[in-house]
């Protein structure tokens, strides 16, 4: 969840205001934590670059909205984050920053609702913008790290994912259909852990043996509510019910052999390690990237793709 101030007030980044929507909501700066809230742009007025550019350059990256304005500002970036995303004064990692604040608020919504028809159209929209993104701009891993939430609310692990799918099976060579149909398919991934006890999936401690099965069905239950729809892809449904295979068989539900697993959910299988060991977790803290990288080396060739892990060790050696 985001995170909320003791003043009542909850951050936001600069990267979602714009020079030319008027927000809508009352936008509060802080010049410290300890340092009351001051009003920084009425609801009714454009924000001013003038004033924004001078704090980013100090290295202030948050603005405040009070808490009872959060139902707004998600209607706000639901309502504009096409034309954020066509900004021209915004940097690539802004766009980003738009982006990932926009999936994992309407990933949020969609979730809640439980209404897989409408998780999965969601899901499709973003994807196409997500990718759009990356296409007109050389982001790298470690722009995008800086931009993403790395909590363990499973819309923001999805939101993640999919970023990093999308990095991976460009550097791999898939083309820009295909890149976008796997970040579709890493948007819905975990659909099935929508039908596990949140208990369970927050649990601060080691799971016991029927927690562990529990969430071992996950896969299987996602596969099963997206295996009849039309508009999913025979690789995005592989995607939500292969990501925990692995090429020596060890993997779940079924344990398949590397040639059974889809290449798109051995992406997704990469990825979705890396993320969970460098994300928050209710049971650890986060991994710093090199140590994340050498848990997954442990599995080189024997539970992940040697090409593909080797890509992605590239990717982010790259950016270290």
């Amino acid at each position: 969840m985001q995170a909320t101030h003791p003043d009542g007030l909850i951050p936001i980044s600069m990267a979602m205001l714009s020079s030319s929507i008027v927000p809508g909501i009352d936008i509060y700066l802080k010049s410290s934590a300890d340092s009351a809230a001051v009003l920084f742009c009425p609801a009714e007025d454009l924000p001013s670059f003038k004033r924004i550019e001078p704090l980013a350059r100090e290295g202030v990256n948050k603005l405040f909205i009070d808490r009872s304005d959060r139902g707004k500002y998600q209607s706000y970036l639901r309502d504009n984050w096409e034309e954020l995303l066509a900004d021209e004064s915004q940097s690539a990692t802004n766009r980003m920053a738009v982006m990932s604040e926009v999936m994992r608020d309407v990933l949020n919504e969609e979730f809640t609702s439980g209404d897989t028809a409408g998780i999965v159209a969601a899901s499709q929209s973003l994807a196409r913008g997500s990718c759009q993104v990356i296409a007109q701009h050389p982001v790298v891993v470690n722009q995008l790290c800086s931009v993403l939430h790395h909590d363990y609310a499973t819309f923001t692990h999805c939101t993640n994912v999919s970023f990093y799918c999308v990095l991976l099976a460009r550097e791999l060579g898939f083309d820009a259909e295909v890149q976008e149909e796997i970040a579709v398919g890493a948007l819905l991934h975990d659909l099935g852990k929508l039908k596990i006890d949140e208990r369970i999936l927050t649990k601060p401690a080691r799971l016991d043996e029927f927690e562990f099965r529990e969430i071992q069905r996950h896969p299987s239950l996602g596969f099963e509510e997206l295996t009849m729809r039309p508009d999913v892809t025979y690789g995005q449904l592989m995607m939500a019910y292969q990501h925990h295979e692995r090429l020596d068989g060890s993997g779940y539900p079924v344990g398949l052999p590397g040639d059974e697993i889809h290449p798109y959910a051995k992406i997704c299988g990469i990825v979705d390690v890396y993320e969970a060991l460098t994300s928050q977790r209710p049971y650890r803290m986060p991994m710093n990237p090199s140590t994340a990288l050498a848990v997954l080396d442990k599995g080189d060739s024997t539970e992940f793709d040697s090409e593909m892990l080797h890509c992605w060790r590239h990717l982010i050696k790259a950016q270290t």
